[in-house]
């Protein structure tokens, strides 16, 4: 059907009785499940496991070692934005495996306070619902910080978790246990706008706090710098802020207010995925994610990402200890990303960025339920939640920054972007040697095209980007044909895909990992590690949620290894971790005060809530 006439049938379906509705949902049930979509990347256990992976496929190079962990969401309900789902952590342990060549793997749900209280037995204004299919909420409680967005190394055998609706927590990556939040309450700032804030009340445990989904953690120094934001509804930016925060990870933060030159108070109107850290420079950057203001009242607008990266370049020299505000440098990159990385090197006041280009690609958008296909039919249940497919090829970026004492500008002359129609689809996540860890120089990236189906395209999603800057395909002459997941190798140096390779047709393909091999050095020297959710799965020992591993110098001859298991249940997954070693948290280490804080809240709560915090939360946070 052409797109035109599936505008004329997209209002006449609008006004079918409920019978009709329902016969369209069929159809489109019927139509995925004959199509080679992996259902089970829904469906993710709420439940601890663990065991071991068999290589179903290939063999295990001797010298894969250190462990990976991995974060993953899963929906609880209808339209649940999927990755923004239930926290759960994997840990895959290749150092000691067992002698027939089968890897460790412990699985723990990511029981962060608000998290534990959810899985309690709570009613009336305690229970915890569903807003606009973006988030949690509980009228008495405030907001569910699931923390599963990506695991964090800090150095001496720390870890933290970081969520970018939500305070980070460390844990121990022995146990996977969520030791203790980072911060005090006090010192985060409510995200809400003021008139919101002044009507929550007071006994809230759990604020709502917003973050980057990556700090920085500076193995070097110790030092650990991140964000708190809010205060605004998109573009009404009169009251919002950004505080930039450095944590030296023991004691209390030390923070600043960002203002620009104007003296203005600087704002994100969307999200900041990514930070960016070098030598002598922070910059924050809102990032191409935006849920509309709106959602949380039932509607499904889309407002479009904008085709642009607003960006804040700090100067490190001016973070001094008891100064109020940092004057920041604004500016705007000619492209939109969500995961954005920069050479640590930043000699002669030159920033170079790396991201993947978003184009016409919404990562805030999931299906909803009974929504439209672009296709025909419409989102059937157990669908809805998973991310909406993205309507126009993406690409990878390069940009460079001149910083000097004044001013702050892109270098629009060493801009490069990189797109390829059969692979830069639904872009995501980077991985490199030392993730989270920038190096001097980045030489070698790797990046994650999760892929296209067109029978997940929403027409809502569709129409909104019809007329998006700057697209490879119009509106009317999108592929017809499934574009597969792909690994892809991004030569820094000459700004090229210098390999890739592309799944079968029935896999979905996040998370990939640098895995360093030992004594090595080179950025291209180790192992990529993929999740894997396939609908025919490798081998009748795989329940089709798999590990691909590949040579990260040849990814174009196919994986190494396949590893799977029949009891591992992950669904969707989000960032990963590769560490060559983990050993349990020390002691003394860094531990908030939450649970003076939950102490001071819990007589203003109902007994039943009062109950829970003395049984459950006392013990792991007070």
């Amino acid at each position: 059907m052409k797109r035109r006439d599936l505008l004329k049938a997209a209002g006449a379906l609008s006004a079918l009785p409920l019978a009709g509705m329902t016969s369209s949902t069929a159809q489109a049930s019927n139509r995925l499940e004959d199509s080679t979509f992996p259902k089970s990347i829904m469906d993710g256990s709420l439940q601890d496991s663990s065991g071991f992976l068999k290589v179903v496929q290939g063999n295990l190079p001797d010298d894969v070692t250190g462990h990976l962990l991995m974060a993953e969401g899963i929906p609880l309900a209808p339209n649940h934005l999927t990755p923004n789902g239930k926290g759960a952590l994997t840990r895959l342990d290749f150092s000691g495996r067992a002698s027939n060549g089968s890897v460790a793997y412990t699985r723990k749900m990511i029981r962060t306070a608000s998290a534990i209280m959810q899985e309690q037995d709570l009613s009336g204004f305690d229970k915890f619902n569903l807003l606009g299919g973006t988030i949690y909420s509980s009228p008495n409680l405030g907001f569910m910080n699931y923390c599963n967005t990506a695991p964090n190394y800090m150095g001496e055998n720390r870890f933290a978790m970081s969520y970018e609706g939500g305070v980070p927590y460390e844990f121990d990556a022995t146990t996977l246990e969520m030791i203790t939040p980072i911060g005090e309450v006090g010192e985060w700032e409510s995200s809400l706008p003021p008139l919101l804030d002044n009507l929550t009340p007071k006994k809230w445990l759990f604020p709502q706090i917003r973050t980057t989904g990556h700090p920085f953690f500076d193995l070097a120094s110790g030092e650990c710098i991140t964000i708190n934001y809010g205060g605004n509804m998109g573009d009404s930016g009169r009251s919002g802020f950004i505080r930039l925060i450095s944590w030296d990870q023991r004691g209390a933060f030390k923070s600043w207010n960002i203002r620009d030159r104007q003296g203005n108070n600087a704002y994100i109107a969307a999200s900041s995925h990514s930070l960016g850290v070098t030598r002598n420079h922070v910059i924050i950057f809102e990032t191409a994610a935006r849920v509309e203001s709106t959602r949380i009242l039932g509607t499904h607008i889309v407002l479009p990402q904008e085709h642009k990266t607003r960006c804040w370049v700090i100067r490190k020299s001016d973070m001094v200890p008891g100064r109020e505000d940092i004057i920041a440098d604004y500016l705007e990159l000619g492209f939109d990303t969500s995961d954005i990385v920069c050479n640590y090197d930043d000699s002669a006041g030159e920033i170079t960025l790396y991201g993947q280009y978003m184009g016409a690609m919404d990562k805030s958008e999931q299906l909803f339920r009974y929504e439209i296909f672009q296709e025909g039919g419409l989102v059937p249940k157990w669908l809805s939640g998973y991310p909406a497919a993205p309507v126009d090829v993406g690409g990878l970026v390069r940009a460079r920054i001149q910083v000097t004492s004044d001013f702050a500008r892109e270098i629009k002359d060493d801009y490069r972007v990189i797109r390829d129609e059969n692979l830069l689809w639904d872009m995501n996540d980077p991985a490199y040697r030392g993730h989270f860890q920038f190096p001097e120089t980045f030489e070698h990236l790797y990046w994650a095209a999760v892929g296209y189906r067109p029978d997940l395209v929403s027409m809502r999603v569709s129409w909104a980007y019809r007329n998006y800057p700057e697209r490879f395909y119009s509106y009317w002459d999108m592929p017809e044909q499934s574009k597969p997941s792909a690994l892809v190798h991004m030569d820094c140096t000459r700004m090229q895909i210098a390999d890739a390779y592309q799944f079968p047709d029935d896999c979905v393909m996040r998370t990939p990992q640098f895995m360093a091999r030992p004594g090595s050095t080179a950025q291209n020297d180790g192992y990529l590690i993929a999740a894997v959710v396939r609908k025919n799965p490798s081998s009748a020992q795989s329940n089709g949620k798999e590990f691909w591993i590949f040579d990260a110098a040849a990814l174009s001859r196919g994986p190494l290894c396949i590893l799977a298991s029949e009891s591992l249940e992950f669904a969707t997954t989000n960032h990963a971790l590769w560490v060559p070693s983990i050993g349990r948290r020390p002691a003394m280490a860094y531990r908030s005060g939450y649970g003076d804080f939950l102490r001071s809240k819990a007589p203003d709560h109902s007994r039943n809530v009062q109950e829970i915090i003395d049984r459950e939360l006392l013990p792991r946070f007070g």
